[in-house]
């Protein structure tokens, strides 16, 4: 007579089975394996899993690299990590970024602060297109002289203020560059995106809008969209803009109903 099977057995699920067979096995990988090492490595073939690799790679949990290898994101230790805000921020985000990068073609990435002097992403989804730029959660960058760390330092109204600021997170830096920096966070103020080029290549360009939150419309992340500086960007700019300030009011919406309490002024961190 065959044992009685318990509630879980009576149940299964192959899709989500597949699944978690190749995050794990992605986890345990010293090297990043092809299509065929990791379908071998689960003892699936390449075509049970194939769709399965397709919709982690969308979901941002596995990333393709050069030659076709696979490797896992910072998807899962952020969603496996504890509930910070930011991680919130991350999953309130990913929906609107997913939209936004159809939309235009482009990847995008959601930045907020790391202490006052720097920022870090949280939430990057890529583009559509074969090519692209794309920034993976867990990079940082100087809030000096970046696209992105003006938004934030659009949050001073007063250009004295900007300027105290920047001379306490860059002192040495000239005061020339201090100025301009300070003039592209009020342009930013003003038509709320700034467009500058990356300080990692001059080839490449970020254009950023601030998200605010709470009464005093603080900023507390930034959403951008890196791109290589062409002919084909020039001609959607002002579609790429508006594309991305729609999303950016769009989300601030969300934050505002889901999540009500105030952060901590990112320039009082330590």
């Amino acid at each position: 007579m065959s044992e009685q099977k318990t509630k879980l057995q009576k149940y299964s699920a192959p899709a989500l089975e597949k699944g978690l067979d190749i995050l794990e096995f992605l986890s345990l990988s010293d090297v990043s394996p092809t299509l065929s090492q990791l379908a071998q490595g689960i003892g699936r073939s390449k075509n049970e899993i194939f769709r399965m690799m397709i919709v982690l790679e969308e979901r941002g949990y596995i990333e393709r690299q050069e030659g076709d290898l696979f490797k896992l994101t910072g998807k899962l230790a952020l969603l496996g990590g504890d509930r910070t805000d930011n991680g919130k921020l991350a999953e309130l985000a990913e929906p609107y970024m997913n939209r936004l990068a159809e939309e235009i073609e482009l990847s995008n990435h959601l930045w907020v602060p790391n202490g006052k002097k720097e920022l870090i992403v949280v939430n990057s989804v890529s583009s559509s297109q074969n090519y692209g730029v794309t920034v993976q959660v867990g990079y940082t960058t100087p809030v000096f002289p970046t696209s992105v760390g003006a938004c934030f330092l659009s949050d001073f109204a007063r250009e004295h203020d900007r300027l105290t600021f920047l001379r306490s997170i860059v002192p040495g830096e000239s005061e020339d560059a201090l100025q301009e920096f300070s003039d592209q966070a009020a342009i930013c103020a003003e038509q709320n995106y700034i467009s500058l080029s990356s300080p990692e290549s001059n080839a490449i360009s970020e254009i950023s809008t601030p998200i605010r939150h709470g009464a005093d419309q603080s900023v507390i992340a930034s959403l951008t969209i890196p791109h290589f500086a062409s002919a084909l960007i020039d001609n959607r700019r002002e579609f790429v803009i508006d594309a991305l300030r729609a999303t950016a009011a769009q989300l601030q919406t969300s934050i505002a109903t889901r999540m009500p309490l105030p952060r901590t002024p990112w320039h009082q961190l330590a």
